[in-house]
């Protein structure tokens, strides 16, 4: 067992090291398209980016880097080793399942049928502990980053939910994480991989900030458990088969739990009667400025009651230098928030609200799965076929 102040040094200096490689800035740029992409419809809902994806590539390779610090302390502590043979199966599995549901990516359910296949069939020979013990750690530093860095890159978004208009937030984060890991491949040596976590949810029944933190600290629960799980299957034989029956069926069960909370949840961002509900600020807008937050309700501009987003507008329309509003603070309840700019016009408060009549682009929670998408191609073709 080597010194901990000895691993956390090797650690650091290695994740470090990872900057060099051309390899790491490839998996960058694929972060940097995917961050491009969802820039696109955060264009197209808000008009702009509130973030350009450059920016969401540093600040995320920043958390990645200490995330894989993190992660290869604990590999390198608890004496880690992988067969590359082992994720030859899981890989593939992985991208198999996903064609049923994006969801099934995640390693914790190729990695618990693989296991259960090895268990009882024999085949494919793989190190169970070890495979179960990497996927908890990935787990654990994936719950890592979405406490630090989940919240961020939040699209304001709508939904009709039983006929209701209903504000929330869609949240997507990715990171490039490097770790350091021992390599058992006939001799032990340490390498450096590069995996990419990420990290997608709503947030319809929570704000984004508690969202994430209940996200979070679910996953690193399933995370310790699973940890705990394998490390007991190296000397009791029968925790190999719970281990492996629960990363499939647990992390299963955090994403019934998380979307059961959501559906059953009170929604926070409803339209209202008495004025008009923010869901969202734009960054350095007059709305940031004097202190608006999403959930609070407008109640008037300038003496003016204001039930829609047209009714600012017409009030703003005259280009006004000073601004009051009456607002219902979700903290701090009725309060008067002033603005006053005497070099330039005021024309609007950048902000986006909960519209009574939708005029914004509607989001729907669950896209059609490949699967899905080839079966709908073929009843089409036969459709054709038949007309």
């Amino acid at each position: 067992m080597y010194p901990l102040i000895q691993i956390v040094y090797y650690s650091i200096y290695n994740i470090l090291s990872i900057l060099k490689s051309p390899f790491f800035w490839i998996v960058g740029g694929i972060i940097y398209l995917q961050y491009r992409k969802i820039g696109e419809m955060e264009k197209g809902i808000l008009g702009e980016y509130k973030k350009s994806p450059f920016y969401n590539l540093l600040v995320s390779t920043i958390y990645g880097l200490i995330g894989g610090i993190f992660g290869s302390i604990i590999f390198i502590y608890f004496n880690i080793s992988i067969n590359p043979k082992d994720f030859y199966f899981i890989l593939p599995l992985a991208l198999l399942l996903s064609m049923i549901h994006p969801r099934f990516m995640c390693f914790s359910y190729a990695g618990g049928i693989l296991s259960m296949a090895s268990l009882i069939l024999g085949w494919p020979s793989i190190n169970v502990s070890e495979i179960l013990f990497v996927i908890g750690v990935l787990h654990l530093v994936e719950s890592f980053l979405i406490l630090l860095d989940g919240k961020r890159n939040r699209i304001p978004i709508f939904m009709e939910k039983q006929g209701e208009i209903i504000g929330g937030f869609t949240m997507n984060r990715f990171w490039p994480v490097p770790f350091s890991i021992f390599v058992s491949n006939g001799y032990i040596y340490p390498i450096t991989i590069i995996a990419i976590l990420g990290y997608g949810d709503f947030a319809l029944a929570n704000f984004p900030e508690k969202k994430a933190r209940e996200t979070a600290s679910i996953l690193s629960m399933f995370s310790i458990i699973l940890l705990i799980l394998s490390r007991l299957s190296i000397k009791y034989y029968i925790f190999n088969y719970i281990a492996s029956i629960f990363a499939p069926l647990g992390h299963e069960a955090i994403i019934m739990i998380g979307k059961q909370k959501e559906e059953k949840g009170d929604y926070i961002f409803t339209s209202t009667e008495y004025g008009l509900k923010v869901l969202d600020i734009f960054p350095n807008s007059i709305g940031e400025k004097i202190g608006l937050k999403p959930g609070d309700i407008i109640l008037s501009l300038n003496g003016h009651r204001v039930y829609s987003k047209k009714d600012i507008e017409d009030i703003l329309f005259f280009r006004p230098k000073f601004i009051w509003l009456d607002v219902f603070d979700i903290k701090k309840g009725m309060v008067i928030k002033e603005y006053t700019n005497y070099q330039k016009e005021i024309s609007n408060l950048g902000i986006i609200v909960v519209p009574n009549i939708p005029d914004q682009i509607f989001i729907v929670e669950e896209s059609i799965t490949p699967i899905r998408k080839l079966i709908n191609r073929y009843i089409r073709r036969k459709s054709s076929f038949k007309n």
